[in-house]
């Protein structure tokens, strides 16, 4: 397995096993290809709106899969989380990005319908305030919020992450 920046084994650590995994905004992919290659997880699904990743990471799949042993599904969807047009269930992290983001792609899904999770990890690299408050207004009552945040020190920086269950 690929090491993990603090942040990201911490949420890791965080995700629900025997669940599937959402990475939305995945760049690299690091949190997702753990999952896969742990076999805790019976699916992976790698979201970007940047083609070239989604392409990147696929490429890189191909060329582990025949050395691995796990059984989980990978899926890579290219396109804005907020389009996304199937259930997003298990736990769902939309970490590395601006707060405004993250609130974008709440937003669409659950307008859809299609916010089925039972854990989100939110991991803003700003305005975490604004986070806290408009994913509350937005998530309403199907969802709790853990703990106010987690907080994870990577070098100089101290990062928060919120996490919301489904009631």
């Amino acid at each position: 397995m690929l090491k993990l920046s603090p942040r990201l084994q911490y949420v890791y650590d965080l995700l629900l096993p025997g669940k599937p995994v959402w990475d939305f905004c995945c760049d690299h992919g690091h949190l997702g290809l753990n999952a896969f290659e742990s076999g805790d997880f019976p699916e992976v699904y790698f979201v970007d709106q940047v083609e070239s990743i989604i392409q990147r990471l696929r490429g890189r799949f191909e060329a582990y899969l025949p050395k691995s042993k796990s059984t989980a599904q990978a899926h890579f969807l290219a396109a804005s989380g907020q389009d996304i047009e199937t259930s997003v269930c298990g736990t769902v992290v939309i970490a590395g990005v601006g707060a405004y983001t993250i609130l974008g792609i709440l937003q669409g899904v659950k307008e859809k319908g299609h916010l089925q999770a039972e854990r989100l990890i939110l991991g803003p690299q700003r305005d975490e305030e604004k986070l806290r408050q408009f994913a509350k207004e937005i998530l309403g009552t199907e969802y709790e919020i853990s703990s106010e945040y987690y907080e994870v020190t990577e070098g100089r920086r101290t990062l928060q992450l919120l996490v919301f269950n489904r009631i």
